[in-house]
């Protein structure tokens, strides 16, 4: 039975209109598949000589096991935010006289495919035949045997946390908290990570025995995870009612800006309703206090224009990265009924932008207080709202009316990432990039002022004409509306 599903995988994956009906996409997804690869393969060539030179008098294997500890934990997270699991693969053979067990062991074995899992080999493999095999015959097992359970044991971790965070989201906050305290600990120098990883790995390295706990402790995580989809892989889910969040609230406050008001009413009830828009409202404030991590810092540190601009950005931006991003998918489960009640497309986008940039100079006001902190946090804030408004916001729009994934709002939670795709992930480079470059421009003629102003003055034109780019969101989306329909009829 295994064997069939396979081959169904691998004709889905052939025969699906994605690898053709977006060449781009395509092809810039290989592109830095390559660049991935190529990455792996040279810091493998070039880690040993490098560690080496850099800690002559320290034994590079065990060096070299920290390095691997460490990234082994952040692959944990990289797996998490941006790795798809199979599990809806198996939907449609609910119906079918499939045993559940076959079912479940398709979806665990089908998730070794990952690049997530192929990636850490093309380092793995170099670096073992150039620096350990010849220079550490005795212990080239466990160092194999450890980072193969490594790389396995990750992907059922992975696999593990994302359907457990879906089943408990309250611990989505728990993770973020956690997460920022860690980083907040290592960065002002309380503990090293680094150096308990490279004495954990020590220890497992010496013995063969040792070295494979991952191994061992992937069956088991695999055992727990086979008995958890047996459970779950039913047809229909028993929902008990509940009193949603906001259902009684009277929202009518936008009603004065027209029928794009009514659809900016409707979407404040979304988020009040929905446990994965509250649970996004509330990782935004969040990052209300993402200044306070810099206060220890020296102050000509917390004067440099760049880390002042990405603050900035955060601060007044938040709420567009995580309820922007998905725009139009937020609606997917009604859109066919929200499009057929008298909207126009035009209302639909109107009422998105209003919605964001309202929530973008809340954002901007809530934090006029840290001008007491550092007065330069509050101007460079004023001049990343700017620039969230004109580019941000519309970056999002374009975005939302090229492609748009189905997700529904009350599953999941902040740490939910159904509806994102691909490019979700590569529009934040240009969006985070591009007042960096802004400002390395204007600074070089004008200095500091010279730099603000290279971001303020395009922003403020693109506000001017901020009606012509949303006719032209709109008309955009015209072309692709029925693609993105389809999209989001599917279950």
């Amino acid at each position: 039975m295994k064997a069939q599903l396979l081959k169904h995988a691998w004709l889905e994956f052939t025969r699906s209109p994605a690898l053709t009906r977006n060449i781009v996409q395509t092809v810039l997804i290989g592109f830095f598949a390559l660049y991935f690869i190529f990455l792996m393969v040279g810091a493998a060539l070039a880690l040993g000589p490098i560690l080496k030179d850099m800690l002559p008098e320290q034994d590079l294997l065990l060096v070299a096991g920290g390095l691997l500890g460490y990234y082994f934990v952040m692959d944990i997270l990289m797996r998490y935010f941006i790795q798809k699991f199979p599990a809806l693969a198996v939907k449609p053979y609910l119906p079918l006289p499939f045993k559940k067990s076959g079912l479940s062991h398709y979806v665990l074995f089908r998730s070794l495919g990952s690049f997530f899992n192929l990636l850490p080999l093309f380092f793995l493999v170099p670096f073992f035949f150039k620096e350990i095999l010849p220079v550490y015959p005795d212990k080239a097992l466990n160092f194999a045997l450890f980072s193969i359970g490594m790389v396995l044991f990750n992907n059922y971790l992975s696999l593990g946390i994302s359907k457990y965070m879906s089943a408990r989201s309250n611990w989505a906050g728990i993770l973020i908290i956690g997460v920022m305290a860690l980083f907040f600990l290592e960065y002002n120098g309380y503990f090293s990570l680094f150096n308990y990883l490279k004495d954990g790995v020590a220890v497992i390295l010496a013995s063969p025995i040792l070295s494979g706990i991952p191994l061992l402790l992937t069956g088991g995580i695999y055992l727990y995870l086979h008995r958890f989809f047996k459970q779950e892989l039913y047809l229909e889910k028993t929902q008990s009612q509940q009193n949603l969040f906001g259902a009684n609230l009277s929202i009518d406050g936008f009603d004065r800006f027209g029928d794009a008001g009514k659809l900016m009413n409707l979407e404040l009830k979304l988020i009040l309703r929905s446990k994965r828009a509250r649970a996004y409202l509330m990782t935004s404030g969040l990052f209300v206090l993402y200044p306070l991590f810099f206060v220890s810092m020296e102050s000509d540190l917390m004067s440099n224009p760049y880390l002042l601009l990405m603050v900035g950005l955060f601060l007044t931006g938040m709420v567009g990265i995580n309820h922007g991003q998905i725009l139009l998918s937020w609606n997917s489960l009604h859109f066919d009924l929200l499009m057929s009640r008298g909207n126009t497309i035009h209302d639909i986008f109107k009422a998105k932008y209003y919605f964001l940039a309202l929530a973008c100079i809340l954002f901007f006001v809530i934090t006029i207080p840290y001008v007491f902190l550092n007065p330069k946090i509050l101007l460079y804030s004023a001049v990343m709202l700017l620039y969230n408004l004109a580019f941000s916001l519309f970056s999002y729009l374009f975005l939302a009316s090229y492609t748009a994934l189905r997700v529904d709002p009350n599953e999941g939670g902040a740490m939910s990432f159904d509806g994102f795709g691909i490019a979700h992930y590569l529009i934040m480079f240009p969006i985070m990039g591009l007042p960096f470059l802004l400002y390395l421009g204007g600074s070089t003629f004008g200095g500091e002022t010279g730099g603000l102003l290279a971001i303020v003055l395009p922003s403020i034109l693109m506000l001017i004409f901020y009606k012509s780019l949303l006719n032209s969101v709109v008309n955009n989306f015209r072309t692709h509306r029925h693609k993105i329909a389809a999209a989001f009829r599917k279950g």
